[in-house]
């Protein structure tokens, strides 16, 4: 039996209602906190926007109350784009009088000089334990009950295997890691990699140079993790490369239906949230503090604001000189 009984879903989106949809079938309540009152009663007549075709569970409730939700919860997880997380953060801090313990579920940096929430976390906000819920995942088939694995990542790990027994026997299999900032960073370099993947996809360039793209990426990754203080073994398992395989499969994922749209439709800007471009600039300016090369991540940055052409960028990519594919 869980530990926590009143669990909230800081945003309405896809993420917290496959979320909520999946403790459902463990017979477990939960609340969605969401921004307006006409998605708001649409959950609580058992219809979901984000999946027409599924009736929600009685035990999913709406509310637009954010006092009432965060002071009733002992378990929030917060499911909104990167950018919004933070404001989400100082919001449950102010309204929490006791330490509660909090989930992110986005992929990003949480400032544009490549900060992770969890940093920030401890440093200012004293009464929140901040775990990050990330992995190769998408919401439409977590909300399907479609199998799916990912992990979760706290420094204290009794806390991070608390949240993984609250989904045991789901569809949705979690593990425990004690590596929160190898997490973070992993989810926000992979995003940015999968618009490389896109790109790759838009020019043709085959199946090898996507393979290629994948692999240096999670070289890249792990030099980071590593630069940041976090454990590079953490990109060599679901937060990292399952995750980055994921991202890069298809246009199923947006970041990678956006490095095809590059190509194909002359660089217009993305009409929907594309992650990886909020983390492009904070991981340029990471890897220039921490001294830390990343070739791949730079290309993409790159042939995104029109630097070069893109074929010099993959020439010079190709041209680097040769060194040991793990340092």
């Amino acid at each position: 039996m869980s530990i926590y009984s009143n669990i909230c879903f800081y945003g309405g989106g896809a993420w917290g209602q496959a979320l909520a949809i999946t403790l459902s079938t463990l017979n477990q309540n939960s609340t969605i906190l969401v921004s307006d009152k006409t998605r708001e009663t649409q959950i609580n007549n058992s219809k979901s926007e984000r999946f027409p075709n599924l009736k929600l569970s009685p035990l999913i409730q709406a509310t637009t109350n954010k006092e009432k939700a965060i002071k009733g919860s002992d378990l929030i997880f917060i499911t909104t784009e990167s950018k919004r997380v933070l404001m989400a953060i100082e919001e449950i801090s102010s309204f929490s009088k006791n330490k509660i313990n909090v989930i992110i579920t986005s992929k990003g940096f949480a400032t544009k000089t490549g900060e992770t929430f969890n940093k920030i976390v401890e440093n200012r906000f004293h009464n929140i334990s901040l775990s990050i819920l990330t992995g190769p995942t998408f919401a439409d088939e977590i909300a399907k009950n479609k199998p799916a694995a990912a992990i979760v990542a706290n420094k204290e790990i009794d806390v991070a295997t608390s949240i993984c027994e609250l989904f045991h026997n789901s569809n949705l299999r979690l593990y425990p890691s004690n590596d929160p900032s190898g997490a973070s960073i992993a989810g926000a370099i992979k995003n940015i990699i999968a618009i490389g993947a896109g790109i790759v996809e838009g020019l043709e360039l085959g199946d090898n140079a996507k393979a290629a793209l994948i692999t240096r990426g999670i070289s890249e990754t792990c030099e980071l993790i590593k630069k940041s203080g976090g454990d590079h073994a953490t990109a060599f398992g679901l937060a990292g490369i399952g995750d980055m395989s994921l991202t890069c499969s298809g246009p199923h994922s947006r970041n990678m239906a956006y490095g095809i749209d590059i190509i194909k439709n002359n660089f217009q800007r993305p009409t929907r949230l594309v992650e990886g471009l909020n983390a492009l600039d904070a991981a340029i300016s990471l890897s220039k503090e921490l001294n830390v090369e990343l070739p791949i991540v730079d290309a993409i940055y790159k042939i995104i604001n029109k630097k070069s052409d893109i074929k010099d960028i993959i020439k010079n990519l190709l041209a680097r000189p040769i060194k040991n594919e793990f340092p």
